[in-house]
């Protein structure tokens, strides 16, 4: 639902989407990743070049953030350490 949502309500600017748990954070952020994946254009969240976020990807600590990052793709949550 939120992949669809956010396709048909924002699809060029930034959306956030609320969950509760820190798990779930990174369930939902990889869940995104994998509908773009299945669509034609499986980065079509980022709107920046590729080589910028992968550069800013490779200083990330956070597995679950530097795997979702390139696809434009982010998330946070209280115990996150970039």
């Amino acid at each position: 639902p939120c992949y669809a949502a956010i396709l048909e309500h924002s699809p060029t600017k930034p959306a956030l989407i609320f969950v509760s748990s820190r798990r779930q954070t990174r369930l939902t952020a990889l869940d995104l990743i994998a509908y773009c994946a299945s669509d034609d254009n499986p980065k079509q969240f980022l709107h920046m070049p590729e080589e910028e976020i992968e550069a800013i990807a490779a200083t990330l600590q956070d597995r679950a953030l530097r795997d979702t990052i390139v696809f434009g793709v982010a998330l946070h949550h209280a115990g996150l350490h970039a």
